[in-house]
């Protein structure tokens, strides 16, 4: 059994950092209070441990999912972990303490307030990315296409494999604002990676102007200014996607 511990968690913010976090609490027998990146701050005077990212024993981790919990936990399990959500990295430990003494049927307990939270944070994460697949809007810099987004989530690893089969043979580049990453294709070769500091882009190719003012014309000419219904609009396009998206600018 899991011991609650007075004790804070300190990792690097990835996947595979957090899969150490689960190995040192499994091996400790401890449930930490919190799990917190290296760089947020905390007003909480409990002791500190830092872990240490291992791949090694990330991959042993990540090997026990379909071996104790079924073919689909990874997948459901690095979805949630992309999520927004204040706390996650405690949320996913405490179902994971769940989940190893349950095995594979601990998916279907959804009236359990943990398996609940996982289940949901996945859905957000998944709903999210398909919103953007929509309202996602490229921009042509004469040697590569760039686009910017601000989603809750860190949905970027979920529209890699879109847009690299939509797209296969551009050089492109989508900038997570939110959460300073970016996700670039280059030579048919797709990459992610976290950034100190926003790309530069650019300006955009002459053609590019040309052709937003044609996309501007276009969606202006077939609206019906009678028929507006801005909260209709909401709901099928939250707002939050409109700084971003070429026909709202």
């Amino acid at each position: 059994m899991h011991r609650p511990a007075d004790l804070i968690y300190r990792y690097d913010a990835s996947w595979h950092g957090f899969l150490c976090c689960v190995f040192e609490s499994f091996r400790c027998k401890e449930l930490p209070c919190s799990i917190l990146p290296l760089d947020c701050p905390s007003m909480s005077l409990f002791p500190e441990k830092e872990i240490s990212t291992d791949s090694a024993l990330a991959q042993r981790v990540a090997a026990s999912f379909p071996k104790k919990l079924g073919k689909s936990a990874h997948r459901i399990l690095s979805t949630a972990f992309l999520s927004g959500q204040e706390n996650k990295e405690h949320t996913l430990l405490s179902f994971l303490i769940l989940a190893y003494q349950t095995g594979p049927p601990v998916f279907s307990m959804l009236g359990h307030p943990l398996v609940s939270a996982v289940h949901q944070m996945q859905r957000q994460v998944r709903m999210e990315a398909h919103q953007f697949t929509g309202f996602l809007r490229f921009q042509d810099y004469g040697e590569f296409l760039g686009a910017s987004i601000q989603p809750k989530h860190q949905v970027l690893p979920l529209l890699a494999r879109h847009f690299s089969q939509r797209f296969p043979g551009e050089e492109f580049v989508i900038y997570d604002q939110t959460h300073c990453t970016v996700l670039f294709q280059k030579q048919k070769k797709l990459e992610y990676a976290v950034l100190e500091q926003p790309p530069q882009f650019p300006s955009v190719s002459r053609q590019e102007v040309q052709w937003q003012q044609l996309w501007k014309q276009f969606y202006n000419t077939i609206s019906i200014p009678e028929r507006e219904n801005l909260d209709l609009r909401r709901n099928h396009c939250p707002k939050r996607f409109w700084s971003n998206m070429t026909e709202f600018q």
